[in-house]
């Protein structure tokens, strides 16, 4: 992102309580707090992109964990949800419908092999950081504080979960993870997450 220096005047005690939120680390010192801040208030750093795996042979059972996630996410601001089924389409599509009732607009992915095929459809579609929602169970989990631990540690993903064996959960990507998503079947939990944590390009956020 290009930028461009300028000159302003702010009043000390606000400029007192901008310097509070520098902690050198997701803050790094007081330009980047103001821009921060006034991207925060802007909008311009909300994520706009989601999407809900459940195409699995379990897909229906998860109901509850769906519907839990769809709330979730209109509650970081998304208004529009994309969720990716199987077999099991009609069923799911018949209980959730458009979205109205959660107060999103829901559309459905019916393509792609595996988790990382049924995301690699939306390459051109996904251009920042987005949400990817693959649970088997209702998580109990903060998105918005999830977003930020993603945003300090600067990697490709950042997973949340509560099994590091399976990396199930919710998943902070990139758009440098299509890079991983060759074409053809492919799960993000057992081919693309191992090959990212080689290159050092994966976060975990314990859920406990």
């Amino acid at each position: 992102m290009s930028r461009e220096r300028i000159t302003i005047s702010i009043h000390q005690d606000l400029l007192k309580q901008i310097d509070r939120i520098i902690d050198g680390t997701k803050i790094r010192n007081r330009s980047h707090a103001i821009e921060s801040l006034a991207s925060e208030a802007l909008g311009l750093d909300q994520i706009k992109d989601a999407i809900i795996m459940a195409g699995g042979q379990d897909a229906t059972k998860n109901i509850v964990a769906i519907k839990d996630a769809l709330l979730r996410l209109k509650k970081i601001g998304l208004k529009e949800v994309i969720i990716a089924v199987g077999y099991l389409a009609d069923k799911i599509k018949k209980e959730l419908k458009d979205g109205q009732e959660y107060g999103l607009k829901i559309d459905y992915l019916e393509k792609g092999e595996g988790t990382g095929g049924a995301l690699l459809a939306l390459k051109k579609a996904f251009k920042k950081t987005f949400i990817v929602v693959n649970i088997d169970k209702k998580m109990d989990l903060d998105y918005r504080m999830l977003t930020d631990f993603h945003k300090s540690n600067s990697k490709t993903a950042t997973v949340a979960t509560d099994d590091i064996k399976k990396f199930n959960g919710i998943y902070i990507l990139e758009p440098e993870i299509f890079n991983y998503i060759p074409k053809g079947f492919l799960m993000l939990e057992e081919d693309v997450f191992p090959e990212l944590h080689k290159d050092n390009a994966l976060a975990i956020f314990p859920v406990i």
